[in-house]
């Protein structure tokens, strides 16, 4: 009994160490465009501001949004539906390692000779992009899995219909960047658009799951 309270606690405190997790990343990740050499939020990708003097920021942000993930993915291995939720982990550990890869792969920046510096199709370079695709990829999936073992799952089920929304949102979302960035070459936004839709689902995926663990901790407490 006590292995398994210990168990719903660590639960919930990682499904809240992942909610916070992402508002920092979101946070550092203001912090970063906002900083030389003042990147266009609209034109150019997020890679590219771990690309400059103070690329760093980017880089540590690509590892905590690899940490938080595989963080949730943990969480969720601990509910009711692990089993029916594998899949959707497994494709869902892509896109956290390879959020954790890119802040060792910089990227090209290849869109304003002015910015600083300028890269051209380096090895690093392709190796981002590659990582990027696999990541960009595999989210989306993996989340609209794991929104379908929530759907089967009786203690999920009404929170899967929500999960199974956010989850198609990120599918449009990634559908939809080739398309943004021909208006105006705003590759940038249309990749921002699809990041926050990814970002949404894993928040609300962590608060479904902190929510369960504190409905346990209730029932336990009440038996």
């Amino acid at each position: 009994m006590k292995s398994t309270t210990d168990l719903t606690e660590k639960t919930s405190m990682v499904s809240a160490v992942v909610m916070i997790g992402i508002v920092v990343y979101i946070f550092l990740d203001i912090v970063a465009q906002m900083l030389p050499p003042h990147y266009s939020p609209i034109h150019q990708a997020e890679s590219d501001l771990a690309v400059g003097p103070y690329g760093y920021i980017m880089r540590i942000n690509f590892f905590i949004r690899g940490l938080i993930s595989l963080v949730l993915i943990w969480a969720v291995s601990k509910t009711s539906t692990k089993d029916k939720a594998k899949w959707g982990l497994g494709f869902f550990s892509v896109w956290a390692i390879t959020s954790w890869l890119l802040a060792f792969f910089n990227t090209d920046i290849l869109d304003d000779p002015k910015l600083y510096p300028v890269l051209h199709h380096t090895w690093h370079g392709e190796a981002h992009i590659v990582l990027a695709i696999l990541g960009f990829i595999a989210a989306p999936i993996g989340a609209t899995l794991v929104a379908l073992a929530f759907l089967r799952s009786e203690e999920f089920q009404r929170s899967g219909r929500v999960s199974m929304v956010l989850a198609g949102i990120s599918i449009i979302a990634l559908l939809a960047m080739k398309q943004i960035s021909r208006i105006h070459s705003a590759g940038g936004l249309g990749e921002r658009i699809f990041l926050v839709s990814v970002l949404v689902w894993m928040f609300h995926t962590a608060f479904v799951v902190l929510n369960s663990s504190k409905r346990q901790d209730f029932v336990k407490c009440e038996k």
